[in-house]
């Protein structure tokens, strides 16, 4: 057969097209990059800065607002007046001095500058961070106490009708502040405002004190001797010759005086001495040498107290109407 050669040519270069790549050269394979890969931003933290512990004081006999054991409080309520452990740590630097200050501010106390102060120690050197219960001051070399609400420059331990609460406080004082006299009278606030430019930093802690029924009772030792102002015989109370009594409301006292002079008592200056009858609510007579009374605020605010068989031998006792024999 023959085959004309124009006629397969198309066929031809289609075939060789084809067969090398098709037009386009020979094709470089294609290369993949590798992905970039985003590392997430470095990021610096802030230097741990390790904070300085707070100044601060604790107590052996209480912790931060619990009660105040009653070792610690008046005698009138079973206490010994007794002070408490205290101990202080941390305190600023450049500490120079410390004053402690223990006051209350529940009624009838009152607050700020009126607060019961009950302990109160000025020009504590830097060298002491504890006091031992029942401190005896003159061992802490150039500490002075100052005045207390009763007024006295000693610890006078809680002594309240009801619950109270004591706040204690450690201040640390610089250098340029000037030593306090004994017997100055500075409650917590009023030694801030008065101190405020030397305080570098202040330590509290806080008790409470809740005296129970039967610790709110006293008894009064009375005697009987010859008048230093007159004739006759009389009352003698603390040392003080037909002295002036405060009795307080919620209290009950025991009067102890000799059987031959029976203590009674009256609205009316020396009793039935005086026109006037004897008082009976909520007293007992009963027992030889020995009065009771118990004291409310519904007692009459002044009371006299007298001999039911001698003339002229008693006193004045008033009432105080809501407060016992202390805060």
């Amino acid at each position: 057969m023959y085959l004309n050669f124009k006629s397969l040519l198309p066929f031809i270069v289609v075939t060789f097209l084809v067969g090398c790549g098709g037009g386009g050269g020979s094709a470089a394979p294609v290369v993949e990059e590798n992905p970039v890969v985003e590392e997430d931003p470095v990021v610096e933290e802030d230097p741990v800065v390790e904070e300085m512990p707070a100044f601060a004081v604790t107590s052996e006999n209480y912790t931060e607002g619990s009660a105040i054991p009653l070792l610690h409080a008046c005698a009138a309520l079973g206490g010994s007046d007794t002070s408490p452990q205290f101990s202080w740590t941390n305190p600023p630097a450049d500490t120079a001095k410390y004053v402690l200050i223990m006051d209350d501010e529940t009624e009838p106390c009152g607050t700020g500058a009126l607060a019961c102060v009950h302990w109160a120690l000025f020009n504590i050197p830097s060298s002491t961070t504890a006091l031992a219960a029942d401190v005896d001051i003159s061992t802490i070399d150039g500490t002075v106490e100052g005045n207390t609400y009763i007024p006295t420059t000693d610890y006078e331990g809680p002594c309240p009708p009801s619950a109270h609460t004591y706040n204690t406080t450690v201040y640390a004082v610089d250098s340029s502040m000037t030593a306090i006299p004994a017997n100055s009278s500075f409650t917590r606030s009023a030694f801030e405002l008065a101190y405020d430019g030397n305080i570098l930093g202040q330590a509290d802690i806080m008790g409470t004190f809740t005296p129970s029924p039967s610790s709110l009772q006293e008894t009064v030792s009375v005697s009987v001797a010859a008048n230093s102002n007159g004739s006759g015989n009389v009352y003698v109370i603390n040392g003080e010759q037909k002295a002036s009594l405060t009795l307080n409301s919620g209290t009950t006292y025991t009067f102890t005086h000799p059987p031959g002079h029976p203590l009674k008592f009256s609205t009316t200056a020396d009793g039935t001495h005086g026109g006037g009858s004897e008082f009976t609510t909520g007293v007992d007579t009963s027992a030889s040498g020995s009065t009771v009374i118990e004291v409310t605020s519904s007692s009459p605010v002044t009371l006299y107290y007298y001999c039911s068989i001698h003339a002229g031998m008693g006193g004045v006792a008033t009432n105080s109407g809501g407060q016992a024999s202390g805060y």
